[in-house]
């Protein structure tokens, strides 16, 4: 066997390890070609080939100038009619969880007042949340509701736990998303601590309106993930 091939191996091995015992975890910085090079008593070419193998399995990701990190496993969402998070993931035989970061009432601004209909300064309920599959944090949201139209949802929603239940029990059987603005950005330091990520991964920013079956807007969102998105498009018309 050649021994540069099973040497690279054998570092390929040994960081994938660490990274599956949890000693290194998503978003976290892997140690320098230079120090992995003294570590292993191995030339860099040697580590660079450890990394490529990485790499290419998805575990880490890789860039010059800024070093290799820890890749977060990959889940994608979907972007469909029925927005259902929880439902979506567990689909997957992953686990969702929701932390609420802020729930509160306050005045919306132009920008929230038009997508809902309301006059600037009404009040609007304001909710802010942290998403997780697997305990590792996958996306942060921001969701807007007319006060006046849901005066209880704040009590409502921290004794449902969840949008989708909240608005069932307002009378809001169903709804359906209406039209999605994709964009993507760089994440402020705040949010590259809330997701556990580096500075140089990119956010995928979704602005969407959602819409009751009436065709009324019923909320206002803001997401942002660093993960895949998949589109459902609708079934051609054959007829």
């Amino acid at each position: 066997m050649d021994v540069g091939m099973s040497l690279w191996r054998e570092i390929s091995q040994s960081l994938e390890r660490r990274i599956l015992a949890r000693e290194l975890t998503p978003g976290d910085k892997l140690p320098t070609e230079f120090e992995l090079s003294r570590e292993f008593m191995v030339n860099r070419h040697t580590v660079r080939r450890a990394l490529s193998d990485l790499q290419d399995k998805g575990i880490v990701e890789s860039t010059q100038g800024r070093g290799s990190y820890v890749r977060r496993p990959s889940a994608p969402m979907r972007l469909q009619r029925r927005p259902r998070f929880t439902e979506h993931v567990r689909e997957r035989g992953r686990t969702p969880r929701t932390e609420t970061l802020k729930l509160l009432v306050r005045p919306a601004d132009s920008k929230v007042a038009g997508q809902l209909g309301l006059r600037a300064g009404q009040p609007v309920v304001y909710l802010e949340r942290r998403r997780f599959i697997d305990e590792e944090p996958t996306g942060l949201s921001q969701h807007h509701f007319s006060y006046e139209r849901f005066p209880t949802f704040i009590e409502m929603y921290r004794a449902r736990g969840t949008i989708t239940q909240t608005l069932t029990d307002s009378g809001i059987p169903d709804y359906t998303r209406r039209r999605t603005a994709i964009s993507a950005r760089l994440p402020t330091a705040i949010e590259a601590e809330q997701l556990r990520i580096p500075r140089h991964v990119p956010l995928l920013v979704q602005r969407y309106l959602n819409i009751d079956g009436l065709g009324r807007p019923l909320e206002y969102g803001i997401s942002r993930s660093a993960t895949e998105v998949e589109i459902d498009f609708p079934e051609p018309d054959r007829g």
